[in-house]
């Protein structure tokens, strides 16, 4: 079972934040593995080496958990997660509409446009989904 974060930045045009995953060919929202559960140390200091902003500039909050069951694109079988979703806001703003950091491409999305995508919708829907059951 996999134990992730699932990492929502929004900006003050109520964008979400998400990343180009080479490996899934997809917009995804930053994410990282974690040994046992709620950790904010481990993903705020994966937002700081990823984004390039120090810790100081970064304020998290645990929302929620979800356990649940899809089916990875990657490994092309079903698989269990645990999800931790993290609020997060950005003191310093990135909101230009799209860059790159440490060579990875980054977008702003509105949650329409996560709804209308239809590669987000493929392998990401549970999440754009729980984004909205957790009200974030």
């Amino acid at each position: 079972m996999g134990i992730h974060s699932i990492i929502v930045i929004k900006d003050k045009k109520d964008r979400y934040l998400q990343y180009f995953d080479e490996k899934w060919n997809s917009y995804l929202f930053l994410n990282c593995k974690l040994p046992y559960g709620d950790d904010s140390v481990i993903v705020q200091k994966y937002i700081s080496d990823k984004l390039n902003i120090d810790t100081d500039f970064i304020k998290i909050s645990l929302v929620g958990y979800k356990k649940h069951r899809k089916f990875s694109e990657s490994a092309k079988i079903e698989k269990e997660y645990i999800h931790y979703f993290y609020n997060v806001e950005l003191l310093k703003d990135l909101s230009t509409e799209d860059f790159i950091v440490n060579n990875v491409k980054y977008k702003w999305f509105l949650y329409e446009d996560l709804l209308n995508d239809p590669r987000i919708q493929k392998v990401n829907s549970d999440i754009v989904g729980f984004i909205k059951e957790f009200g974030m």
